[in-house]
């Protein structure tokens, strides 16, 4: 049964990257999201390797870095807030 949902998988995600290749817009939009994820991502190693948020480290996955790429600095301090609240 999970070979045949990795299957559905993998043949799902393959037609909707050939998709996003096939038009010069999804293009475009997939470079811009793909150089937000990766400044969003470097903008929260920075951050937390040189300790600005020492209480309030934040991880690096795909949620903060989504929520950091999309928000930018209000995101940041956004997910700072969250982490305080659940902290406290």
């Amino acid at each position: 049964m999970n070979l045949i949902w990795l299957t559905i998988f993998v043949a799902s995600s393959a037609g909707l990257f050939i998709m996003l290749l096939r038009k010069p817009l999804s293009r475009i939009s997939l470079k811009k999201v793909i150089v937000h994820w990766i400044i969003a991502a470097t903008a929260l190693f920075i951050l937390n390797y040189i300790e600005v948020m020492q209480p309030y480290a934040l991880p690096i996955n795909p949620l903060t870095i989504g929520t950091t790429a999309v928000l930018g600095l209000p995101g940041i301090l956004l997910l700072m807030g969250i982490q305080y609240i659940v902290l406290v």
